[in-house]
């Protein structure tokens, strides 16, 4: 299957008005001709958290990095495959989780230690860790593509869809909360929190398919589920009318006026795109 990638963040309109930095951030490796990683996430962007666009692009580096470790540990031999999706199927929400959010606080950490607050030190020079990770709180998701399975990873809001001809559907159902409430990678437990799925490609399969992963920026935009879900298939479908290229060439001007008549929140969307 020929494989087509792209992906936008954006600034949120309200951010624009306000004068708020971009607090979604995204990754994408492609580390062979039959291996992708993608991952986004969406810093909490509150008073509490003045360091979460920051701990959103360490949240994606975390992924793509730990993945890429894990690849490189059961090598990309077709018995070293077989061997990791077993693995990301039985532990991906447990010992992988545990890697991506150990690897997100040691990159806080040294964070902290190049610009110390102070208020966090107490009098013994114990530092309260659990109040840094808050200054970089955000949300993450991610996948690993091959050509046999996909692994979806998420911990906090956000979407990873898959659209085909017949179907739009979700690879991962992370809890909802009403409002702006989310999980996030800033809690010393993270990785319970975290959703994980191994999906089984059909190798035989002519009909093309899009992986889309998506803050909450996008989603929250729409009036209802179904709109988010027909946006999805218009995206896929114009893919096939009028070529990838085309809308790799507008996404961030459409997920502009997407914010803007929205909710306002920046948005992050990665496509990947896959035909014969």
């Amino acid at each position: 299957m020929k494989r087509l990638i792209c992906g936008e963040s954006v600034k949120g309109a309200t951010h624009e008005r306000n004068g708020l930095p971009l607090q979604d951030s995204k990754r994408i490796e492609e580390v062979s001709d039959h291996i992708t990683i993608l991952s986004v996430a969406d810093g909490h962007g509150s008073d509490k958290c003045p360091r979460s666009d920051r701990g959103s692009l360490m949240a994606v580096n975390a992924f793509c990095d730990v993945m890429k470790k894990y690849l490189h540990g059961y090598g990309q031999t077709q018995e070293g495959m077989a061997e990791l999706v077993t693995v990301l199927n039985r532990e991906g929400d447990t010992r992988f989780a545990q890697d991506v959010c150990d690897d997100w606080q040691v990159r806080v950490k040294q964070s902290f230690y190049k610009n110390k607050d102070s208020s966090l030190i107490e009098a013994d020079s114990h530092i309260n860790w659990d109040g840094v990770y808050s200054l970089y709180g955000t949300t993450l998701l991610g996948m690993l593509i091959t050509d046999t399975f996909v692994f979806s990873f998420q911990i906090g809001d956000g979407d990873i869809t898959v659209i085909t001809n017949d179907d739009i559907s979700p690879l991962v159902e992370p809890e909802k909360f009403l409002g702006t409430e989310t999980h996030s990678l800033s809690k010393a437990d993270a990785w319970r929190k975290s959703v994980a799925s191994v999906r089984r490609k059909d190798v035989e399969s002519d009909q093309p398919y899009l992986y889309m992963l998506s803050t909450d920026g996008f989603v929250n935009s729409y009036a209802s589920d179904e709109d988010f879900k027909k946006t999805c298939r218009d995206y896929y479908n114009m893919i096939g009318k009028y070529g990838f290229d085309a809308i790799k060439g507008n996404l961030a001007k459409w997920l502009k006026e997407t914010s803007e008549l929205g909710c306002g929140d920046d948005v992050t969307v990665v496509m990947a795109y896959f035909a014969k």
